[in-house]
């Protein structure tokens, strides 16, 4: 199944994502331990202490990076309730032999045990943590079959995005942002990959003029804290300084929910998370 970006439809498109939905969630929290005001962070004693010297890369501007001991873990699963909308079908009449003769557009894929992918699983007001790990490589957003894949893709602050293009058709990469400059670019076949960053943490969405059933996300992040859900709903956020945090739930159909989380030192949080949608 492929997804179709709200943000980047064509003249019969929807709404802004999730402005006119109406969402439920259950939030679930396990450990008898946990609890929380829906305050901001309260690091406990000698939890996360400052590193000897700045370490560089670590966050954007308002994230300091620390030396994290006895963190906790936040994991689980966020699940859709209901009926899924029916995926449509849409006719292709060019470049059939690389992308097909039909592309299936599902705004909603739902695991068989009713979890939810491509959610991205953040915590909104962290303000300190642990430094991001090295990557092997860049992360990467292919065009492969005419479709964007992932359908999301993190990527820090100012640190490089490769867009390949695995096709042999060329493509349009087309990104539109609110807070970061956009950019507009033809990618044929010779051009195998283009490098893009990012200076301020966002979700950016992602389209290809040419083939316009094209859409994926590009998600911007000042600090380590996040996480996009598998197939199967699931998700982990680890080595978090105990406290007390926001934690955001965001989906491009669904739009956005969040929930005051207590992470232990130490100990793993389970957090199950239920969302639905009202109107079709």
């Amino acid at each position: 199944m492929r997804f179709q970006n709200p943000l980047c439809r064509g003249p019969s498109g929807r709404s802004a994502a999730g402005i006119d939905n109406t969402i439920s969630v259950l939030l679930v929290l396990g450990l008898a331990a946990c609890g929380g005001d829906g305050g901001r962070a309260e690091q406990a004693p000698g939890s996360a202490v400052p590193a000897a010297a700045e370490i560089q890369g670590g966050g954007a501007s308002g994230y300091s990076v620390v030396v994290v001991t006895n963190g906790g873990s936040i994991s689980g699963t966020i699940s859709f309730a209901g009926e899924v909308p029916a995926a449509r079908t849409i006719t292709i009449t060019d470049d059939v032999d690389a992308c097909g003769s039909s592309v299936e557009i599902q705004d909603i894929e739902v695991g068989d045990g009713g979890g939810l992918a491509n959610v991205v699983v953040s915590l909104t007001d962290i303000t300190s943590g642990a430094a991001r790990g090295e990557a092997a490589s860049p992360p990467a957003l292919d065009q492969n079959g005419c479709d964007f894949d992932p359908h999301v893709v993190m990527v820090a602050v100012g640190a490089v995005v490769e867009i390949l293009n695995s096709d042999d058709v060329s493509h349009n990469v087309h990104t539109m942002a609110f807070d970061n400059r956009s950019f507009n670019r033809t990618q044929p076949p010779a051009l195998e990959k283009l490098e893009a960053t990012f200076d301020v943490a966002e979700k950016v969405a992602v389209k290809c003029d040419i083939h316009g059933w094209m859409n994926g996300w590009i998600v911007v992040t000042g600090h380590p804290y996040h996480a996009v859900t598998d197939s199967d709903g699931g998700f982990v956020l680890s080595n978090v300084p105990p406290g007390t945090y926001t934690l955001e739930v965001w989906h491009e159909a669904l739009g956005a929910t969040t929930q005051a989380v207590t992470v232990a030192a130490g100990e793993t949080l389970d957090v199950s998370v239920e969302l639905t949608q009202s109107s079709p």
